[in-house]
């Protein structure tokens, strides 16, 4: 006798799939933040009022994910370890949807019995929440919002399956009103969730038929009630969805791009590659947004072998592998299509789409060990959730700073500028100048003519004491871009640092003209240390006996700063001295005498003072 599906052993299941996913994910929970956590936490005012997402008339875009970070923000401030845990705490929720999904449809919409259905179920949770395509959206805190979308989607999809069962306990509206409201939050987690109407109609004509469900008229009703929802956001929350503006039809016509959506098409064989074989996992993939007509041709034809299997093949006979083989590419359709969009694929943007892919290959790996020996399927399977188990470890690694993370990007995107001029900027931010030098020479062998990477590169050197390829450094990057003042202010520093402060002094005063012209301002100590340098450049002029060129320089330092004592004072005896102008030395020496002068200095000041007396 084969072994019911009790309650028990349900829960049993559900504690041990928690425990696994949570121990897998553990080493995640103190990552740092990383790349656009910045943005969306510790540079924004948002989460830090929880008032603005609890207001109604606020309703925004990703609504649910501002919400949810500004709770996280509310009970640990910007400590990592709430906004993980959060994380890891979705995925395992969804992970249980996708088990009761699973394994209500088999059971209930097949000609399985329980004993298939809760094993195809079990094969299908384990992969999906195993699987270290989802580290993106789980240790990333950022790819929160494909998870929360993920969640509320998978949980509108269960209850519909929930209220459409004949043998349904709970008043059918209910459950269908919580559906819809589920879909509604899974839209404010994420744009992506707008395909779900169409997958539970594809749903409807794959599983409900038969005596375990009701007739289409008591399902009319909640159909009818997705026109109306998407009415009431028209005209009650048109903030929500940020592509709202592709209903104006000349927006939506610019925003085509008819050779991305080719290029979109020919990638759709990459997450089907690493879906199977997860290797070479990385923060930013580097694909070319222009078409290879050889390989676009497999696509399209690997596109149209899986539509002729969809419809000819499986549905008559296994409408749970047609159905398989559309949610893969409805749900990845608003993310990879012919809208412009800043990245070709990011691994967080399969978190839903991964659930057909679950779900067909389990069908296929139980199918598979009911032909062969029970003990090689279980062998089997068993070092599929091992070898994921694993990867997802090592994966969650990468995370361990900003640096190791961009490292491993650059690793197997070395060809992409952004990707490697991130990583050397981190580098630089944690003083790891040894390490920043590769990735910048690296760069520069792709273009010599990247001014700001001349200019990191100078940094470096100057930071390691190599002081003459630093001045190199920041030459080249003023030569290729002039205009630019960072370049100049650097140039001066270096200067400054050798103690040549006359050209110092130039530098700068072409970097303040700069600052100026682009109406930026330079960072915090840019006049203070100007004002010291023309002091230290007069000083300079002086010991040369360049007269006039050190009372030039003098001047502006006290121009620059009129509280710099030391400008003060030898501007005075310049003046005394050189010019024999007595009342302007008098002048700058009672002004150095109420800056609060140490007891050595305010008797120098006092004794030159007294000589022009």
């Amino acid at each position: 006798m084969k072994p019911s599906f009790t309650r028990l052993n349900t829960l049993s299941i559900f504690v041990a799939i928690a425990g696994i996913i949570f121990l897998i994910y553990a080493n995640g929970l103190n990552t740092p933040f990383q790349s656009d956590d910045e943005r969306h936490i510790q540079s924004s005012s948002y989460i830090k009022n929880l008032s603005h997402y609890t207001n109604p008339s606020n309703i925004h875009n990703r609504h649910i994910t501002g919400l949810s970070f500004a709770l996280n923000y509310k009970w640990g401030q910007e400590n990592p370890f709430g906004y993980h845990l959060f994380n890891v705490l979705i995925h395992i929720c969804s992970t249980f949807l996708v088990f009761f999904i699973t394994r209500l449809t088999i059971s209930k919409g097949t000609s399985w019995d329980e004993d298939a259905a809760q094993k195809i179920a079990l094969i299908t949770t384990l992969l999906f929440g195993l699987h270290p395509l989802q580290t993106e959206t789980v240790t990333y805190i950022s790819g929160r919002p494909g998870g929360l979308a993920g969640l509320f989607y998978f949980l509108s999809l269960l209850l519909f399956i929930l209220a459409s069962l004949k043998d349904c306990r709970v008043p059918r509206p209910i459950l269908y009103l919580l559906s819809l409201t589920s879909f509604f939050m899974a839209m404010l987690g994420k744009e992506i969730a707008i395909t779900l109407p169409l997958l539970i109609i594809i749903y409807d004509l794959c599983f409900i038929k038969g005596s375990n469900w009701t007739s289409f008229r008591s399902r009319l009703s909640y159909y009818l009630c997705y026109p109306i929802l998407a009415a009431a956001i028209f005209f009650l929350a048109p903030n929500m969805i940020r592509f709202m503006d592709t209903l104006n039809v000349e927006r939506f016509l610019k925003k085509i791009n008819f050779t991305l959506g080719l290029v979109q098409l020919d990638l759709l064989k990459h997450p089907l590659k690493l879906f199977l074989f997860p290797v070479n996992l990385t923060f930013e993939y580097d694909f070319l947004a222009q078409v290879s007509w050889l390989s676009l041709t497999a696509s399209i034809a690997i596109v149209l072998l899986c539509v002729f299997l969809a419809f000819k093949k499986f549905y008559l006979k296994n409408s749970l592998l047609t159905f398989c083989v559309l949610w893969f590419p409805l749900t990845i359709a608003p993310t990879n299509s012919f809208m412009e969009r800043t990245h070709l694929f990011s691994e967080r943007n399969m978190y839903i789409p991964s659930f057909g892919l679950c779900l067909f290959f389990a069908v296929i790996l139980f199918l598979a060990s009911k032909t062969r020996s029970a003990i090689w399927g279980t062998a089997l399977l068993l070092f599929i959730f091992t070898t994921f188990t694993v990867m997802t470890v090592k994966r969650n690694q990468v995370y361990a700073s900003p640096s190791s993370l961009w490292a491993d990007t650059f690793k197997k995107s070395p060809n992409k500028l952004s990707v490697g001029k991130t990583l050397s900027i981190h580098y630089l931010m944690e003083e790891d100048y040894v390490s920043a030098l590769k990735p910048l020479q690296a760069l520069l062998k792709l273009n010599p003519n990247l001014y700001d990477v001349h200019q990191n590169l100078g940094i470096a050197h100057k930071s390691l004491g190599n002081f003459p390829e630093a001045e190199k450094s920041f030459k080249e990057a003023i030569r290729i871009e002039p205009a630019d003042p960072n370049s100049h202010f650097n140039l001066a520093s270096l200067y400054g640092t050798l103690g040549e402060f006359v050209q110092a002094s130039q530098e700068f005063d072409s970097a303040d003209a700069l600052y100026k012209a682009k109406g930026k301002n330079p960072p915090g100590q840019f006049y203070f240390d100007k004002a010291r340098t023309h002091n230290q450049a007069g000083i300079e002029l002086i010991q040369s006996q360049k007269f006039e060129e050190a009372l030039i320089q003098l001047e502006k330092s006290v121009r620059q700063n009129p509280n710099l004592l030391s400008a003060r004072f030898n501007l005075a005896k310049l003046l005394l001295e050189f010019k024999n102008d007595r009342q302007k030395a008098k002048t700058h020496l009672q002004a150095a005498l109420a800056l609060n002068p140490t007891a050595e200095q305010n008797q120098a000041l006092k004794d030159l003072l007294n000589n022009i007396k």
